[in-house]
């Protein structure tokens, strides 16, 4: 036997070395020590200093300490059972967590550290975090990743461990397969939507911090966060960076693609490729081009009306070099501080230790105004923004949307449109209403069927969006509208979509045609043709003015001592006004809001064209001319 025990250990031996070789020649391999998330040892001083000269990042830091003076007072989050309720402990704790470790790394404090190990020592209580729900376990493995990077010297052995099985257990295990509970925890791993980013960047985050405990699994977490949001989220920003789920959702899924970047960049010297993806690098204009003014946007979809800064601008502005980016930002800063906002509500997200790390030291300096007036997205949900310029009482911005309901987040909305002049929101959208507020009623917000219970929801229906319904059917959910015409020019901004095939359950064509005229006035033309029956049709917009039908064809709209007229032409029409009154137990109220407009009946193979102009009254002096066919525009001829 002893004649093959050296044989046999030297083989052994250099198995292992190859074996080691191997692992240490992975790209995914790496030897710091912590922290490794993000924030570098030693990067404290290059934040510090950032504060010194910029207003602006010494508000934000301000901010963060003194949240996290209010969070040492307060006692921890409380388990909820319900996933969806469950999130909003994992939100709860990520932003205690990273807030109370971005102070201690800034100050030492080690009053900062304590309650965050407390925050954290008490979550891992917890028997689970919700896997079935597995946005709530990304939050929360994200938060307990980086509490333990940053504060890894102020834990015990012990604690470490806590943590760390915590991690690995209810966290990392949840998503593979071979580990997971329940093959419905990991169903997340191939979305295309927002759950795609948040759920791969918490589990890569997770790995990262656990890589010593088992470097070849983590590895392949690491790899597989990076592909799959390569190679599936980040298509979705294809080809000219507008977002399918909308303004709300993009900041969600795209703050925690940066923090993986961010982790990635430092770590390794590389994304992966991740920012090679030319619309994900041009999403920031995207962004830009959706802001309106008074903290307004094109709200399409699930999109919160209460909205403050969107933190990733600052990502792309300094990787971009580009601090016209954060024109609309600085517009809503503005805005929110002549409204004596606090602190504490401009700044109130669990992202915020994010803009000290993303920011550039000339934050808000050399910002030109923007001047594209034109933005048009194509990709999964087509849009097109229409300005006649940037800022100021008389600035005109305008939104068309394309794309199809059955999309995350979608609404039966498809050909909709939005109307602002100035701060001044003429024609608008609801926006998202709570799911926990519909979910009880055991409505299935996650099926997007043409039958599904979930467009009986009043703020997703097609009642209450700026759109033509025709014999009170629903657009086809699954048929898609593309922007196929757009053009800018002196006295004419356009965009238009073709809507047959959304509507092809009720008429045979129909084209919409949004434009800005003389930089003054908004015309929004219908083109249809019917089928073979008659066809009653309905042409509304959601608005938060208060409505005079002043004639067989017009409207008044009055706001903020302005006005605005509506003028029908093409038909004979009935004048209209309709409620947003709540219809059924679900549904939110929808105060100071109602729809306007006007009703018509479409003779069997009838071809109707019909332009509703929407005239400030700054422009009430201002010549109408009738708008000529969709289909002679691209010829610049606008006008018979």
């Amino acid at each position: 036997m002893n004649k093959w025990k050296s044989p046999l250990i030297l083989v052994t031996l250099a198995i292992l070395f190859s074996l080691n070789i191997l692992a240490n020649n992975s790209p995914y391999h790496f030897e710091r020590t912590h922290p490794r998330l993000m924030l570098p040892k030693g990067a404290e001083k290059v934040i510090m200093k950032k504060t010194e000269n910029n207003e602006f990042l010494k508000r934000v830091h301000n901010e963060i300490i003194s949240s996290s003076e209010k969070f040492i007072l307060e006692p921890v989050v409380e388990y909820e059972p319900i996933a969806d309720l469950f999130l909003s402990v994992s939100r709860k704790a990520l932003s205690r967590i990273y807030f109370l470790s971005y102070s201690y790394r800034m100050t030492g404090d080690k009053r900062y550290a304590e309650r965050a190990k407390q925050e954290m020592m008490h979550v891992c209580t917890f028997d689970h975090w919700q896997p079935s729900h597995f946005l709530g376990v990304a939050e929360m493995t994200l938060a307990l990743s980086i509490g333990y990077d940053w504060l890894y010297s102020e834990l015990s052995d012990a604690e470490k461990k806590i943590i760390l099985d915590s991690i690995i257990k209810k966290g990392l295990d949840e998503s593979m397969p071979e580990t997971a509970t329940d093959e419905l925890h990991y169903k997340w791993l191939k979305k295309k939507n927002n759950w795609n980013a948040v759920c791969n960047t918490g589990m890569a985050l997770g790995a990262i911090v656990t890589y010593e405990l088992n470097p070849e699994r983590s590895r392949q977490i690491i790899q597989r966060s990076v592909e799959l949001i390569r190679e599936v989220a980040f298509q979705e920003y294809l080809p000219d960076g507008n977002y399918p789920e909308g303004y709300t959702y993009w900041s969600y899924g795209t703050a925690f693609a940066l923090m993986f970047i961010n982790t990635l960049e430092d770590l390794y010297g590389t994304s992966f490729g991740l920012t090679d993806n030319q619309g994900f690098m041009s999403t920031a204009n995207y962004i830009l081009q959706m802001s309106a003014q008074n903290m307004g946007c094109f709200a399409y979809s699930d999109c919160g009306l209460d909205r403050t800064l969107s933190f990733p601008m600052f990502w792309f502005a300094s990787r971009l070099n580009n601090q016209s980016l954060l024109w609309g930002e600085w517009e809503r800063l503005l805005t929110m501080k002549d409204r004596g906002y606090s602190e504490n509500r401009i700044f109130n997200v669990r992202f915020l230790p994010s803009v000290m790390l993303w920011a550039s030291e000339n934050t808000f300096e050399s910002m030109e105004k923007p001047s594209q007036r034109l933005y048009v997205g194509q990709g999964t949900t087509p849009i097109a923004i229409m300005r006649n310029h940037w800022g100021g009482n008389d600035e005109l911005f305008v939104g068309l949307k394309g794309g199809m309901s059955s999309t995350n987040h979608g609404h039966i909305d498809i050909g909709s449109f939005v109307m602002y002049r100035g701060v001044n929101q003429w024609a608008t959208d609801l926006g998202i209403q709570n799911y926990y507020s519909i979910d009880i009623y055991g409505i299935n917000m996650g099926d997007r069927s043409q039958y599904s219970k979930r467009w009986d929801v009043l703020r997703l229906s097609k009642d209450v969006h700026n759109i033509m319904t025709f014999n009170g059917n629903n657009q086809l959910v699954t048929e898609k509208a593309y922007i196929g015409k757009y053009g800018d020019y002196k006295d004419f901004v356009y965009a238009a979509t073709d809507l047959s095939l959304v509507e092809s359950n009720s008429i045979k064509k129909h084209l919409r045609g949004v434009a800005i005229v003389n930089d003054k006035y908004v015309v929004v033309r219908d083109e249809i043709e019917n089928n073979d029956n008659l066809t009653d049709s309905r042409w509304a917009m959601l608005t938060p003015a208060n409505v005079k039908i002043t004639g067989p064809n017009t409207a008044e709209l009055s706001m903020n001592g302005e006005k605005l007229n509506i003028k029908v032409e093409g038909r004979k029409v009935k004048m209209s006004t309709w409620s947003t009154e709540p219809r059924f137990g679900f549904d939110e109220v929808n105060p100071g809001t109602i729809m306007v407009g006007f009703t018509t009946t479409l003779e069997p193979g009838e071809k109707a064209e019909i332009n509703v102009y929407l005239i400030p009254e700054a422009a009430s002096y201002e010549t109408i001319n009738p708008i000529s066919p969709i289909e002679t525009w691209d010829d610049r001829s606008f006008f018979y």
